[in-house]
Protein backbone atom coordinates (compact mmCIF):
# COMPACT_ATOMS: atom_id res chain seq x y z
CA UNK A 1 0.00 0.00 0.00
CA UNK A 2 2.47 2.26 0.85
CA UNK A 3 4.26 1.71 -2.13
CA UNK A 4 1.33 2.09 -4.60
CA UNK A 5 0.73 5.80 -2.64
CA UNK A 6 4.56 7.11 -3.15
CA UNK A 7 3.77 5.90 -7.06
CA UNK A 8 0.52 7.34 -7.71
CA UNK A 9 2.02 10.85 -5.97
CA UNK A 10 5.17 10.29 -8.21
CA UNK A 11 3.04 9.94 -10.92
CA UNK A 12 0.86 12.78 -10.39
CA UNK A 13 3.89 15.31 -10.18
CA UNK A 14 5.23 13.73 -13.03
CA UNK A 15 2.16 14.74 -15.01
CA UNK A 16 2.22 18.28 -13.55
CA UNK A 17 5.58 18.67 -14.60
CA UNK A 18 5.00 17.48 -17.89
CA UNK A 19 1.92 19.79 -18.44
CA UNK A 20 3.41 23.07 -17.23
CA UNK A 21 6.47 22.27 -19.12
CA UNK A 22 8.71 23.25 -16.86
CA UNK A 23 12.10 22.57 -16.81
CA UNK A 24 15.30 22.93 -14.31
CA UNK A 25 19.02 23.58 -15.58
CA UNK A 26 21.80 22.22 -13.71
CA UNK A 27 25.07 24.58 -13.37
CA UNK A 28 26.83 22.32 -15.86
CA UNK A 29 24.33 23.48 -18.50
CA UNK A 30 22.51 19.79 -18.80
CA UNK A 31 19.04 20.56 -18.92
CA UNK A 32 16.79 17.74 -16.98
CA UNK A 33 13.08 17.58 -16.05
CA UNK A 34 12.82 18.69 -12.20
CA UNK A 35 10.63 15.81 -11.19
CA UNK A 36 9.25 17.59 -7.49
CA UNK A 37 7.75 21.01 -8.51
CA UNK A 38 6.30 22.66 -6.14
CA UNK A 39 3.66 25.36 -6.27
CA UNK A 40 6.37 28.27 -5.11
CA UNK A 41 8.33 26.72 -8.24
CA UNK A 42 4.97 26.66 -10.73
CA UNK A 43 4.31 30.24 -9.27
CA UNK A 44 7.67 31.74 -10.07
CA UNK A 45 7.43 30.19 -13.49
CA UNK A 46 3.92 31.25 -14.46
CA UNK A 47 4.16 34.90 -12.61
CA UNK A 48 6.92 36.40 -15.50
CA UNK A 49 4.56 34.86 -17.69
CA UNK A 50 1.27 36.96 -16.15
CA UNK A 51 3.56 39.63 -16.36
CA UNK A 52 4.61 39.73 -19.98
CA UNK A 53 0.86 38.97 -20.63
CA UNK A 54 -0.17 41.92 -18.81
CA UNK A 55 2.48 43.89 -20.57
CA UNK A 56 1.42 42.99 -23.51
CA UNK A 57 -3.04 44.31 -22.88
CA UNK A 58 -1.12 47.43 -21.84
CA UNK A 59 0.99 47.57 -25.48
CA UNK A 60 -2.14 46.55 -27.37
CA UNK A 61 -4.34 49.11 -25.40
CA UNK A 62 -1.79 51.77 -26.26
CA UNK A 63 -2.04 51.09 -29.84
CA UNK A 64 -5.29 50.78 -29.55
CA UNK A 65 -5.84 54.22 -28.23
CA UNK A 66 -3.47 55.37 -31.36
CA UNK A 67 -5.37 53.92 -33.82
CA UNK A 68 -8.10 55.63 -32.65
CA UNK A 69 -6.18 58.99 -32.81
CA UNK A 70 -5.32 58.22 -36.05
CA UNK A 71 -8.61 57.42 -37.12
CA UNK A 72 -10.41 60.76 -35.85
CA UNK A 73 -7.24 62.92 -37.34
CA UNK A 74 -8.15 60.86 -40.41
CA UNK A 75 -12.17 61.48 -40.31
CA UNK A 76 -11.36 65.14 -39.46
CA UNK A 77 -9.55 65.58 -42.37
CA UNK A 78 -11.36 64.35 -44.69
CA UNK A 79 -14.54 66.31 -43.52
CA UNK A 80 -12.14 69.43 -43.57
CA UNK A 81 -11.37 68.02 -47.57
CA UNK A 82 -15.34 67.89 -48.23
CA UNK A 83 -15.72 71.40 -46.75
CA UNK A 84 -12.84 72.51 -48.97
CA UNK A 85 -14.30 70.67 -52.59
CA UNK A 86 -17.62 72.14 -51.50
CA UNK A 87 -16.66 76.10 -51.01
CA UNK A 88 -14.73 75.38 -53.97
CA UNK A 89 -17.56 74.43 -55.80
CA UNK A 90 -19.56 77.45 -54.59
CA UNK A 91 -16.83 79.82 -55.67
CA UNK A 92 -16.40 78.04 -59.49
CA UNK A 93 -20.23 78.18 -59.90
CA UNK A 94 -20.31 81.99 -58.55
CA UNK A 95 -17.17 82.71 -60.86
CA UNK A 96 -19.16 80.47 -63.87
CA UNK A 97 -22.49 83.16 -63.36
CA UNK A 98 -20.04 86.11 -63.24
CA UNK A 99 -18.72 84.90 -66.44
CA UNK A 100 -21.97 83.98 -68.32
CA UNK A 101 -23.18 87.45 -67.02
CA UNK A 102 -19.94 89.31 -67.90
CA UNK A 103 -20.04 87.21 -71.61
CA UNK A 104 -23.93 88.58 -71.91
CA UNK A 105 -22.52 92.64 -71.12
CA UNK A 106 -19.69 92.49 -73.49
CA UNK A 107 -22.30 90.76 -76.28
CA UNK A 108 -24.94 93.81 -75.59
CA UNK A 109 -21.91 96.17 -76.15
CA UNK A 110 -20.73 94.51 -78.89
CA UNK A 111 -24.51 94.78 -80.16
CA UNK A 112 -24.49 98.65 -79.46
CA UNK A 113 -21.52 99.18 -80.89
CA UNK A 114 -22.16 97.90 -84.41
CA UNK A 115 -25.55 99.68 -84.61
CA UNK A 116 -23.71 102.90 -83.72
CA UNK A 117 -21.40 102.12 -85.84
CA UNK A 118 -23.92 101.22 -88.25
CA UNK A 119 -25.48 104.94 -87.78
CA UNK A 120 -22.08 106.18 -87.71
CA UNK A 121 -21.98 105.04 -91.59
CA UNK A 122 -25.45 105.70 -92.54
CA UNK A 123 -24.49 109.48 -91.32
CA UNK A 124 -21.26 109.03 -93.36
CA UNK A 125 -22.87 108.19 -96.03
CA UNK A 126 -24.91 110.63 -96.12
CA UNK A 127 -22.56 113.61 -95.96
CA UNK A 128 -21.83 113.94 -99.12
CA UNK A 129 -25.55 114.71 -100.12
CA UNK A 130 -25.46 117.44 -98.15
CA UNK A 131 -24.72 121.01 -100.21
CA UNK A 132 -24.14 124.34 -98.54
CA UNK A 133 -27.28 126.04 -99.36
CA UNK A 134 -27.06 129.74 -97.79
CA UNK A 135 -24.85 131.67 -95.07
CA UNK A 136 -25.67 134.24 -92.98
CA UNK A 137 -23.72 136.28 -90.17
CA UNK A 138 -23.66 138.16 -86.80
CA UNK A 139 -21.46 140.92 -85.79
CA UNK A 140 -19.98 141.40 -82.28
CA UNK A 141 -18.54 144.64 -80.27
CA UNK A 142 -15.27 144.93 -79.15
CA UNK A 143 -14.78 141.94 -76.53
CA UNK A 144 -18.86 141.09 -76.36
CA UNK A 145 -20.16 138.11 -76.87
CA UNK A 146 -23.81 138.76 -76.72
CA UNK A 147 -25.96 139.30 -79.28
CA UNK A 148 -27.35 142.80 -80.53
CA UNK A 149 -31.19 143.12 -82.21
CA UNK A 150 -30.09 143.14 -85.57
CA UNK A 151 -27.89 139.69 -84.91
CA UNK A 152 -31.71 138.59 -83.56
CA UNK A 153 -33.41 139.50 -86.18
CA UNK A 154 -31.08 137.75 -89.10
CA UNK A 155 -31.46 134.69 -86.76
CA UNK A 156 -34.71 134.91 -86.78
CA UNK A 157 -35.21 135.01 -90.69
CA UNK A 158 -32.67 131.76 -90.99
CA UNK A 159 -34.81 130.12 -88.54
CA UNK A 160 -37.96 130.75 -89.90
CA UNK A 161 -36.63 129.36 -93.07
CA UNK A 162 -36.04 125.88 -91.61
CA UNK A 163 -39.00 125.61 -89.70
CA UNK A 164 -40.23 123.44 -92.17
CA UNK A 165 -37.32 121.28 -92.90
CA UNK A 166 -35.93 118.29 -91.80
CA UNK A 167 -32.59 117.44 -93.79
CA UNK A 168 -30.76 120.17 -92.58
CA UNK A 169 -27.50 120.43 -90.56
CA UNK A 170 -26.01 124.31 -88.95
CA UNK A 171 -22.49 124.50 -88.93
CA UNK A 172 -21.59 127.93 -86.57
CA UNK A 173 -18.77 129.36 -86.80
CA UNK A 174 -16.91 131.91 -83.90
CA UNK A 175 -14.48 134.46 -84.79
CA UNK A 176 -12.64 137.66 -83.30
CA UNK A 177 -10.41 139.94 -84.67
CA UNK A 178 -6.22 139.52 -84.57
CA UNK A 179 -6.22 142.00 -81.73
CA UNK A 180 -5.65 140.36 -78.31
CA UNK A 181 -3.80 136.87 -77.46
CA UNK A 182 -4.41 133.51 -78.96
CA UNK A 183 -5.98 132.66 -75.67
CA UNK A 184 -8.24 135.39 -75.54
CA UNK A 185 -9.41 135.18 -79.25
CA UNK A 186 -10.44 131.28 -78.92
CA UNK A 187 -12.70 132.30 -75.79
CA UNK A 188 -14.21 134.61 -78.00
CA UNK A 189 -14.86 132.79 -81.03
CA UNK A 190 -16.48 129.63 -78.87
CA UNK A 191 -18.03 131.72 -76.59
CA UNK A 192 -20.03 134.00 -79.98
CA UNK A 193 -20.73 131.09 -81.12
CA UNK A 194 -22.46 129.70 -77.85
CA UNK A 195 -24.61 132.54 -77.57
CA UNK A 196 -26.14 131.67 -81.39
CA UNK A 197 -26.71 128.38 -81.05
CA UNK A 198 -28.15 128.97 -77.26
CA UNK A 199 -30.62 131.98 -78.89
CA UNK A 200 -31.83 129.20 -82.15
CA UNK A 201 -32.10 126.26 -79.85
CA UNK A 202 -34.32 128.26 -76.88
CA UNK A 203 -35.74 130.75 -79.25
CA UNK A 204 -36.93 128.37 -82.43
CA UNK A 205 -36.79 125.04 -80.82
CA UNK A 206 -33.94 124.34 -83.36
CA UNK A 207 -32.44 120.49 -82.68
CA UNK A 208 -29.07 120.43 -81.30
CA UNK A 209 -28.09 117.58 -83.38
CA UNK A 210 -28.50 119.38 -86.32
CA UNK A 211 -25.65 121.57 -85.27
CA UNK A 212 -22.19 121.43 -85.59
CA UNK A 213 -20.52 124.05 -83.40
CA UNK A 214 -16.66 125.77 -83.92
CA UNK A 215 -14.54 128.62 -82.57
CA UNK A 216 -11.74 129.55 -84.52
CA UNK A 217 -10.33 132.36 -82.79
CA UNK A 218 -8.67 134.86 -85.14
CA UNK A 219 -8.35 132.55 -88.29
CA UNK A 220 -9.72 133.71 -91.01
CA UNK A 221 -9.92 137.18 -90.62
CA UNK A 222 -11.63 139.82 -93.01
CA UNK A 223 -9.53 141.84 -95.07
CA UNK A 224 -10.64 145.32 -96.43
CA UNK A 225 -10.15 146.06 -100.03
CA UNK A 226 -6.90 148.08 -99.25
CA UNK A 227 -5.69 144.74 -98.07
CA UNK A 228 -5.86 145.91 -94.24
CA UNK A 229 -7.84 144.04 -91.28
CA UNK A 230 -11.57 144.32 -91.46
CA UNK A 231 -11.49 144.31 -87.82
CA UNK A 232 -15.53 145.01 -87.05
CA UNK A 233 -16.29 142.35 -89.15
CA UNK A 234 -13.23 139.59 -88.14
CA UNK A 235 -15.48 140.18 -85.17
CA UNK A 236 -18.22 137.31 -86.00
CA UNK A 237 -20.05 133.95 -86.27
CA UNK A 238 -20.81 132.39 -89.36
CA UNK A 239 -23.92 129.73 -89.80
CA UNK A 240 -24.00 127.92 -93.01
CA UNK A 241 -27.12 126.42 -94.03
CA UNK A 242 -26.38 122.94 -95.39
CA UNK A 243 -29.35 120.89 -96.92
CA UNK A 244 -29.53 117.08 -98.27
CA UNK A 245 -31.90 116.81 -101.39
CA UNK A 246 -32.36 113.25 -100.60
CA UNK A 247 -33.75 113.91 -97.14
CA UNK A 248 -36.01 116.60 -98.62
CA UNK A 249 -37.81 114.42 -101.00
CA UNK A 250 -38.24 111.91 -98.77
CA UNK A 251 -39.27 114.65 -96.08
CA UNK A 252 -42.31 115.74 -98.45
CA UNK A 253 -43.17 112.31 -100.01
CA UNK A 254 -44.01 110.82 -96.25
CA UNK A 255 -45.96 114.15 -95.95
CA UNK A 256 -48.20 113.76 -99.18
Amino acid sequence: MKITRVGRVYNAVLIMSMVFGLAQYSEAGVGKLWPFATKKHVKNQIDPLSGRVGELEEVNKDHAKKIQEIDERTQAGIKAAMQGVQEADAKAGKAQDGAAAAGNAAQEASNHLNRFQQDVDSRLGNVDNYQQVKTVQVNFGVSQTVLNQESKATLDELAKEMSESKGYVLEVEGFADPRGSAAENLRLSKERASSVVRYLVEAHQIPLFRIRTLGLGDANTVKKETGRVDYSKSRRVEIHLLRNDNLQVASKQAGS
